[in-house]
């Protein structure tokens, strides 16, 4: 299970939303693994991510820039990395691959599109987990394009309202969508978040 699975949104917006992240597994690899997380730190910084952070320490958002980010990734053992394109999945992937560190890699997006990368790049999934949507009182849920900008932070810190106040700050002419996307990726510190594609989607609010 992965908490980069619950993202929601047309295939088209999906297309533009791929996460990376990397891991020793611990008790097994893990003493010793801050050499291999730096030099995928330095992989996943190479191809220009829209966002990087590590799930306890927090992202460049949160920390104020990837140097931050890098300081303490190696206390956490885990690194994360959004990007925009299969080309970059493809290049990132193709580097972890050659470099052959012995960690954990997980990309989330959508199947095709990370099937499609994995070929590329001769590689074949160890394990596909998919989401099954949510369960229960779906009524009490918020509109779904509320839902599709929330979603991006796998651990529910990015609030419902945030999102519907940032949307209408926008809507006032009083804040860009990009500098919304960019507060609505702070309080997710895992560096999960997609700010560009959080600002895509803001600009299709409507109240």
């Amino acid at each position: 299970m992965t908490h980069t699975l619950h993202r929601q949104g047309s295939t088209e917006s999906l297309e533009k939303d791929y996460v990376v992240f990397a891991m020793p597994s611990s008790g097994l690899n893990s003493e010793g693994s801050k050499p291999k997380l730096e030099k995928v730190y330095e992989i996943l910084k190479k191809y220009n991510p829209v966002n990087i952070g590590d799930s306890k320490g927090g992202s460049r958002f949160s920390l104020g820039s990837d140097e931050a980010v890098r300081r303490i990734l190696v206390e956490n053992e885990l690194v994360h990395a959004v990007y925009r394109s299969r080309e970059q999945v493809i290049r990132v992937l193709k580097e972890l691959k050659d470099e052959d560190l012995g960690l954990s890699v997980t990309v989330s997006g959508l199947t095709e599109a990370i099937h499609d990368c994995c070929r590329k790049v001769g590689l074949t999934p160890h394990t596909i987990v998919m989401s099954m949507g949510i369960w229960g009182r779906t009524d009490l849920l918020p509109a779904e394009k509320i839902q599709k900008v929330a979603t991006m932070c796998g651990h529910g810190l990015v609030s419902y309202n945030l999102v519907r106040e940032l949307a209408d700050e926008v809507k006032k002419g009083r804040m860009t969508a990009r500098k919304a996307g960019e507060m609505l990726a702070k309080p997710c510190i895992c560096g999960i978040f997609n700010p560009e594609r959080a600002a895509e989607l803001i600009e299709e609010l409507y109240f």
